[in-house]
């Protein structure tokens, strides 16, 4: 009987763990979900709030008393006339206009007589009265404030608004931890009710149970992971794919996807052979691994051809991640062999599903093949953009 309790103790305690982890792990994130979203919005308002200024502050640029005060040096009108706008005047050497101490800051070229002398210096305050009007009122108690980049992070998510400084959003630690007590609450519950049939089945099943299970996650692992590359391979880029397609419906977020083809990659295999070709690709998905941040999918699409998934991410972003990959790739050495990656962008629509948004950016990908290879090329709603940077075609 002894023995028959001490087997029994292992699987319930194991699966006790599993479940409090996997529903304090929902909670822990669902709260960090929440607070990215709610950050999110407030760095587009605080975005908004100071390209409205950057605006003003072009049609003031224009006006006719701040041209006739450059073009005669009035010192006293240039400084009357920032002062009224709330901004910095900086020209021949001098700045006008009162500082604000703590502010973010947008510059707008100031041009007289067709030439520039200097900038419109935007000032928009990082003040109790700007955190409110980029904070907009939520019912599940989050807080907001802006922090310095440079400090230790602190809890709850960041977002960078202009040179070190960001947007926290997070939720007082009670809050926090009220929801968080709450899962802890619902699982003593449920595993009460539970007790007796785990009781039960551990001393019949618990073993075979656990070898289940190990067998289980091992199979789901390798069913998801490439396994020359180590990356994700065609179907966890589906489901990720189809996931975040999803969240960028419902929350109206950007999306873009990078498609990607090794240029000639049948020469290398040739001269290499393929055992060459393959630490190639693997060394190429180590590149594109490196590069990605934290939530973006790498994944082999299939042969010589990868994916990298960019939520909130749109064109011009994923643009400029696409060229540094290009040049990393096209400056990467292994052995001998070094090759060039040709890529297509796509960003999505509100009407597009997997197969269509892949298939943008893989006509994006073939019309960089047609322009010669190693280059981007991108696809978006309303027509094709042009390449960035000036790329030279692969040999």
């Amino acid at each position: 009987m002894l023995t028959l309790t001490a087997v029994a103790i292992f699987p319930i305690v194991f699966v006790s763990y599993v479940v409090v982890r996997s529903e304090v792990g929902n909670v822990t994130s669902g709260i960090r979900f929440e607070l990215r979203d709610a950050a999110v919005a407030a760095q587009s308002r605080f975005t908004d709030l100071l390209d409205r200024r950057e605006v003003a502050a072009a049609g003031a640029a224009t006006s006719p008393r701040l041209q006739k005060a450059l073009q005669h040096k009035e010192a006293r009108e240039l400084a009357s006339f920032a002062n009224a706008h709330g901004l910095l005047l900086e020209t021949g050497g001098h700045t006008y206009g009162r500082v604000v101490a703590s502010a973010a800051h947008a510059r707008v070229q100031l041009m007289s007589g067709g030439r520039p002398v200097g900038s419109l210096v935007v000032q928009l305050p990082l003040d109790a009265s700007t955190l409110r009007r980029v904070a907009a009122p939520t019912s599940r108690g989050i807080h907001f404030d802006f922090v310095r980049l440079a400090a230790r992070p602190a809890r709850g998510v960041t977002l960078r608004l202009a040179d070190g400084v960001g947007v926290r959003a997070f939720l007082p630690q009670r809050v926090e931890d009220a929801r968080t007590g709450g899962a802890y609450h619902r699982v003593e519950e449920a595993g009460l009710l539970a007790l007796l049939a785990l009781m039960i089945l551990s001393f019949l099943l618990a073993r075979p149970l656990l070898r289940a299970l190990r067998w289980t996650e091992a199979r789901a692992s390798e069913s998801r992971v490439d396994a020359l590359t180590g990356i994700a391979n065609r179907r966890a880029l589906e489901e990720a794919l189809a996931a975040e397609i999803a969240r960028a419906r419902r929350f109206h977020h950007p999306l873009a996807v990078v498609l990607l083809d090794l240029d000639n990659f049948k020469r290398t295999n040739d001269s290499y052979g393929h055992a060459g070709g393959d630490l190639l690709l693997r060394t190429i998905a180590r590149i594109l691994a490196s590069a990605a941040r934290q939530g973006d999918t790498v994944a082999r699409f299939g042969g010589e051809e990868f994916v990298v998934v960019l939520p909130e991410t749109d064109l011009v972003g994923a643009r400029r991640l696409a060229e540094r990959l290009r040049i990393a790739i096209e400056s990467c050495r292994v052995d001998e062999m070094r090759t060039t990656a040709s890529f297509g962008v796509a960003t999505f629509a509100a009407d597009d599903g997997i197969l269509s948004l892949l298939a943008a950016a893989d006509r994006a990908l073939y019309r960089a093949k047609e322009n010669g290879r190693n280059r981007v090329e991108s696809f978006e709603q309303g027509g094709p953009q042009p390449p960035t940077g000036s790329v030279a075609p692969a040999a």
